[in-house]
């Protein structure tokens, strides 16, 4: 049974391995190099000047690399053999490690005892070349590793539309064809539905499947002709998928068409981890108590940047509707001039300072509402907390906008880090509408995991905005 998540996460994992096989190789080279010793040579002090000396030390590197790698986006399933500029996109992020090594040997570790000086140059060069060759080797291998296939789609309009789009023209889904997309309502009789393509794809063993939102046979099941041109297909290797799964695992978001009362109590209602929910407050009052002590470094500059700029009071606290519709006032530093009216956000927005440019491009204004998750208010994931009045017409032009409000509302959250509008408040009904189905997704799959993706997520979020990647 072909297994879309499994593959994708299997592909990352390939990726992963193969970077770390890079950065060792890179090692061994630039000490054979140096030293002038080969793999067959002297055993034991090849062991020891490799394994001993340098690669415990340098493995450490390996995993802050592989961090900022996954910052940058090397890992993203949508980006998968197809990475434009790869040579322009390692260089950057290149530079980033280098720095990070250069600071980590003759800063923070004097414990080894080791300053790297031309190993450290010849091993920045080799890792260099060893992943660019790597990743540009895979990238035909892994744009082809879904392998041939064909895909028929049933389901609602503006999901399918979007699915459509995304295997018609991203590279990444390049060998899987897309040989029907109907919705459900317009199949009317088994002549409505062509799955010849599928059948053939399947009888070559390529991957051939019909996604649709029910089971499959529920809408016709008063139209026998039409369950048996589905039913029959399954016999000759056409598999059987469900419409929202399958949207899900390829844009990790809800199909919001698909939500109603039923959808919500088979996919939001179940309670949450007593466990998950423990460990999570745990780690929030950690890590606010800890970055909101060492935040308070930055509070004067940010207070007299304001001052200077406007003059106007400095924070802004705005009542906010958290978790079970309680409201609470967060603590955040003023980006917008006195007395601005509350609406949807606007691209260069006239309301806002030249100071809160800069504290909301650095993401600075937010630090104070570190203070918000140590006292409970909100988490630092979740879905991002509405102003009161906003929250209640949105309550009424959106339907099941307030299901956003089952848990306690975040700093940072899904929808922030994989939205179109990235970082940004949503500016219309239909952006906002978009987030909803974000929000959904986080509240239906949270866990620790996906809590660390969306941190990682955020701080290459902030990192992007103050020219680190682009």
């Amino acid at each position: 049974m072909y297994n879309w998540n499994v593959k994708s996460k299997f592909l990352v994992l390939v990726l992963l391995l193969g970077d770390l096989l890079s950065f060792i190789l890179a090692l061994w080279a630039s000490l054979t190099v140096r030293f002038f010793f080969l793999p067959y040579g002297s055993y034991l002090w090849s062991y020891r000047v490799f394994l001993e000396d340098h690669l415990l030390p340098f493995s450490l590197i390996f995993l802050m690399w592989i961090l900022v790698l996954y910052l940058a986006g090397f890992y993203s399933t949508l980006v998968i053999g197809y990475r434009l500029s790869l040579a322009q996109a390692l260089v950057r992020v290149h530079i980033i490690n280098s720095v990070i090594a250069v600071v980590f040997f003759y800063v923070f570790l004097p414990y080894f005892f080791l300053a790297p000086k031309a190993n450290l140059i010849l091993y920045l060069i080799f890792s260099f070349a060893l992943l660019f060759l790597w990743r540009a080797w895979n990238m035909p291998f892994l744009k082809n590793a879904f392998g041939g296939g064909a895909l028929y789609f049933i389901g609602p309009g503006p999901e399918l539309r979007e699915l459509v789009a995304a295997f018609s023209h991203n590279p990444y889904y390049s060998n899987i064809r897309v040989v029907g997309a109907k919705r459900a309502e317009e199949i009317k009789s088994a002549s409505d539905i062509d799955l010849s393509a599928l059948e053939r794809a399947a009888s070559v063993g390529g991957f051939a499947a019909v996604v649709s939102p029910t089971s499959i046979g529920a809408p016709y099941q008063h139209n026998e002709a039409i369950v048996r041109k589905f039913y029959e297909p399954i016999f000759r290797g056409v598999q059987f998928f469900s419409f929202q799964k399958f949207y899900e695992s390829v844009f990790h978001k809800a199909p919001a068409s698909l939500v109603d009362e039923a959808w919500l109590l088979e996919n939001i209602s179940s309670p949450s981890s007593a466990i998950y929910d423990l460990a999570k407050r745990f780690v929030d009052i950690i890590i606010s108590l800890s970055a909101g002590m060492i935040s308070l470094i930055f509070y004067p500059f940010i207070i007299l940047v304001i001052k200077l700029d406007d003059g106007g009071p400095v924070f802004y606290v705005p009542e906010r509707i958290g978790q079970n519709g309680r409201k609470f006032r967060p603590f955040k530093f003023r980006t917008m001039k006195v007395g601005a009216p509350v609406s949807w956000f606007e691209k260069d927005d006239p309301r806002v300072t030249r100071a809160g440019r800069f504290l909301r491009k650095t993401s600075l204004d937010e630090l104070p509402q570190l203070w918000n998750v140590f006292l409970g208010d909100i988490s630092l994931v979740g879905p991002r907390p509405d102003v009161a009045d906003f929250a209640r017409e949105l309550e009424q032009k959106i339907p099941y906008y307030k299901v956003r409000t089952l848990i306690k509302p975040g700093l940072t959250g899904w929808a922030q880090v994989s939205q179109k509008v990235k970082g940004e408040n949503p500016s219309s009904v239909e952006e906002t509408k978009e987030r909803l189905a974000y929000d959904l997704y986080y509240i239906k799959n949270r866990s620790f995991l996906l809590d660390l993706a969306i941190i990682l997520k955020t701080l290459h979020l902030v990192l992007s905005r103050i020219g680190f990647f682009k």
